[in-house]
């Protein structure tokens, strides 16, 4: 609730939208949840359907990260295939351990932990492919922020989840134990990102990457004023 308070109040859902519904959602899945803890059936329900959707909310919003910080090779007819390639790898993963190790749970329980790790791996993956062109790049802070916390997140849950996996329903206590803390931690990284303010300075690097397509001379070749760069927090697609 704190966090979806600060991106209210900081008018962050405008720079980060997959993020804020994603938040939003997470306060609305907490109340779902509580309403119905007293009765088993309901609430066992409630809680796979809702974290389904956060499975999904939580790609979508890597996926935008992800577009955000590489934008600059949004031309390269091969980058739109780089965020699926990852998700396919994320699943065949998962399958593979699957088929090499099987799940020593039953019933629904196989398609659950299956996918919670296929989910994982597509996470952590793409937090390292998101995280490691930010280092040492200011104007980013968001972008950072939230894909630390979800690599920090999805590397736990994917440890846990793989225990119970291998040793089925007596992880499962620790599972939660695990999985609710690295939650709280990753929270704490979103809330300390977004009580911050976004730094404007854009780094040199990202001038470098494609000088001639981002600084266009007004008036020819002999030009010497400069059409400037447009901002980089405008909009993002996080």
């Amino acid at each position: 609730m704190l966090l979806f308070l600060l991106m209210l109040r900081k008018g962050a859902f405008r720079v980060c939208p997959i993020f804020f519904s994603y938040v939003a959602f997470g306060v609305c899945a907490d109340v779902a949840r509580f309403l119905v803890r007293n009765y088993r059936a309901a609430y066992y329900a409630t809680y796979w359907a809702t974290e389904a959707v956060y499975c999904v909310l939580g790609i979508l919003t890597m996926y935008g990260v992800f577009r955000a910080v590489l934008r600059n090779l949004d031309r390269r007819s091969w980058f739109r295939f780089l965020f699926p390639a990852v998700v396919v790898l994320g699943v065949v993963l998962s399958l593979a351990r699957a088929h090499a190790v099987p799940p020593r749970v039953d019933g629904l329980l196989v398609y659950i932990v299956t996918g919670e790790i296929a989910v994982r791996f597509v996470q952590v993956l793409a937090a390292l492919l998101t995280l490691i062109p930010l280092f040492g790049l200011r104007g980013q802070r968001y972008q950072f922020g939230i894909a630390a916390g979800f690599g920090l997140y999805a590397t736990a849950a994917l440890l846990i989840t793989t225990k119970v996996s291998d040793f089925g329903v007596g992880y499962k206590f620790l599972w939660s134990v695990v999985s609710v803390n690295a939650y709280s931690m990753a929270e704490l990284i979103w809330i300390w990102t977004f009580w911050g303010p976004q730094p404007e300075t854009v780094s040199q690097e990202l001038l470098e990457i494609k000088p001639d397509e981002e600084l266009l001379p007004r008036g020819g070749k002999f030009g010497r004023e400069f059409v400037p760069l447009p901002s980089l927090h405008e909009q993002s697609d996080c």
